[in-house]
């Protein structure tokens, strides 16, 4: 399954998988032959190519259950007492399920927020009722999030708000298959009015005087807009009439420095807050706490939210379940929370802190090779030993607990739960930045951000076949040998040292382009995939430094980690596509993302005894060595 990636890192480097045997052989070859058939015959005979697939792996299946241990999370509405994210989780899902409670509650849950516009008078009350309600769990007017830059610092971001209506294109659209989008949106605002106490006869036309402040900052809001950075006082100006520096402060927020959009949005802001009648003001805001807490209140006010916004915009035969679109917007606004409940679940701490110990382990490995390179200059050495020693390691999810320690769900009030759950988000939006990934804990991966000098391994990835709780030294193949790939990619090296570098890992070139991808004519792209033919060597000569670092391994021991790497590959292939993938393949077929890194290394043929002239022990001549 593809990675859903959150935000989008173009220089992410991503250990996945290339292309494989298009068979499983019925006989396992022997070890010196063939040690990816070897290894990988059980899976390989019990794993067929499913049908319509041009493609199935090894770590197709752990995706595949990630995603079930996932929803498992998602699915639970108890946990076990010491699961604690679980038990937070199991109590909000519980709350979207019991439709009684959700009708006797009423608008009680959504009454601070009410009190708040009701205290409007004047015009300058309009800023800080907005700021207050930003406070309480009720962003509304502008969107105002913390992201991180590329270099992973956060930054405050704020852009347009303030419209029921997912795009400006909606509002004042002449469109007849748009127009009445519009018409029924008045409506649920009418509907949504008269349940927080709008007389039922002047409900409509205060809808329709809502419609129109929509209508001007829809109007303002133009697409494509970028944002720009600049220092908050200049924003301040931008956005004199919002007060600014009060809205960051109710988000707990600090900043020299924010994101803006272009001036039209605030300035049409600005001008609606300076000429429109603070009860306008009070009806709008109204109907619009009303409007964003409706799915979370009784059938009156969910009603109509469903009809407009499942039924009519998404085009949907049925409402959504409210149980179903609290796992939607828990994981696509707090990933973090079901990350933290699947690694209190599948990752047990004895196994991440073997994980750890392998890493470091792995690092300590890198920064002696590197010590020991005679072909790297002494200032190569320094600015390698340096990269890999401020190099941050996240093995699972390492959002610190306390973090979620004032996250505490009723089982009976939904509404209240969205609120609590709005306020820990303000409260930790920084903390959530800088703790931020690229994939959820549930997909496995494994990745090196340059940018960052961060190297990410999800909780998902720490299982069978890359970890067990065996403790064994195939761990220090499977995980070790990922870990110190990523490790190796970081390395980058400039004038001679690159020269030299180059000159090292050229000859992997005609090494793979003279395999055969299928098993027939076509070749390996041995020049597009030669930097990761060259980490996947890497990695493996760094990893089994790290493992003899700890003792010398025995005969047992070092088959195993040879037999870890090769486990994490197997694969079945179609064979067309697999042959016309070569032309701008940058990873190895998964056969000789095992047999290529062995054939160099002497001691795969010292563990297997292979001797003579066999395909898995190439002439010492002809090794290709990096770290070794």
């Amino acid at each position: 399954m593809p990675l859903r990636m959150r935000p989008l890192f173009p220089s992410l480097l991503i250990a996945l998988l290339a292309a494989g045997p298009v068979a499983a052989q019925q006989r396992a070859p022997l070890a010196c032959a063939d040690f990816y058939g070897h290894a990988n015959a059980a899976w390989l005979a019990q794993n067929k190519l499913p049908a319509g697939t041009a493609s199935f792996s090894r770590w197709d299946q752990l995706n595949a259950l990630g995603v079930q241990q996932r929803d498992q999370v998602l699915a639970a509405t108890t946990a076990p007492a010491n699961a604690t994210v679980s038990v937070r989780l199991a109590d909000l899902f519980a709350s979207a399920g019991d439709e009684a409670a959700i009708e006797a509650q009423g608008i009680r849950p959504i009454e601070p927020m009410l009190a708040i516009v009701n205290k409007i008078r004047r015009p300058r009350d309009i800023a800080p009722a907005i700021a207050a309600l930003h406070a309480a769990g009720m962003p509304l007017i502008v969107d105002l999030q913390v992201l991180r830059d590329a270099r992973g610092n956060p930054y405050a971001q704020v852009g347009p708000g303030g419209m029921g209506l997912p795009d400006p294109g909606f509002y004042g659209n002449a469109d007849p298959l748009v127009q009445p989008v519009e018409a029924r949106y008045q409506a649920a605002v009418a509907e949504w009015l008269k349940l927080t106490g709008s007389a039922p006869a002047k409900a409509a036309a205060e809808a329709a005087a809502v419609l129109q402040m929509e209508r001007q900052l829809a109007k303002a809001t133009l697409p494509g807009v970028s944002f720009t950075v600049m220092p908050t006082a200049e924003a301040e100006k931008l956005a004199a009439g919002l007060g600014l520096k009060n809205l960051l402060a109710a988000h707990g927020l600090k900043a020299t420095e924010v994101a803006m959009t272009g001036p039209e949005f605030f300035v049409a802001l600005d001008q609606l807050i300076a000429r429109t009648k603070p009860e306008q003001w009070k009806t709008y805001l109204r109907a619009h706490i009303a409007r964003d807490m409706a799915p979370t209140l009784g059938k009156a006010f969910n009603d109509p939210w469903a009809q407009l916004y499942d039924v009519t915009l998404r085009g949907q035969d049925a409402p959504t379940p409210r149980a179903l679109r609290a796992r939607w917007v828990l994981e696509a606004r707090v990933p973090e929370l079901i990350d933290a409940a699947y690694t209190q679940r599948f990752l047990p701490v004895p196994r991440q802190e073997r994980a750890q110990a392998i890493a470091a382990a792995v690092r300590a490995a890198a920064i002696e090779r590197v010590g020991q390179a005679a072909w790297l200059s002494e200032a190569g050495k320094a600015s390698a030993r340096q990269r890999l020693e401020s190099m941050g390691v996240q093995l699972g999810t390492e959002v610190p607990d306390n973090v979620f320690d004032d996250l505490r769900f009723s089982r009976d009030n939904l509404a209240g739960n969205v609120i609590t759950l709005r306020k820990w988000l303000m409260k930790y939006a920084l903390v959530r930045a800088r703790f931020a990934w690229p994939a959820e804990q549930w997909q496995p991966m494994v990745a090196y951000l340059p940018k960052e000098n961060r190297l990410l391994v999800t909780a998902a990835t720490l299982q069978p076949p890359v970890l067990d709780d065996g403790g064994s030294a195939a761990d220090f193949g499977s995980l070790g040998g990922l870990v110190a790939q990523q490790m190796s990619l970081a390395l980058a090296f400039e004038g001679a040292d690159k020269a030299a570098w180059d000159k090292r890992i050229a000859p992997l070139v005609p090494q793979y382009a003279a395999y055969s991808a299928t098993g027939g004519a076509t070749r390996v792209n041995g020049a597009g995939s030669l930097a990761q033919n060259a980490a996947d060597l890497a990695g493996l000569e760094i990893a089994w430094a790290a493992l003899n670092a700890q003792g010398k391994p025995d005969a047992n021991a070092a088959k195993a980690f040879f037999t870890g790497w090769a486990g994490l590959w197997p694969r079945q292939d179609v064979a067309t596509a697999l042959a016309a993938a070569q032309a701008s393949a940058i990873h190895a077929p998964a056969k000789w993302r095992v047999n290529g890194p062995l054939a160099n290394l002497p001691a795969f043929a010292e563990a297997f005894g292979c001797k003579g002239r066999v395909a898995m022990q190439r002439p010492s001549k002809e090794q290709v060595a990096l770290w070794r």
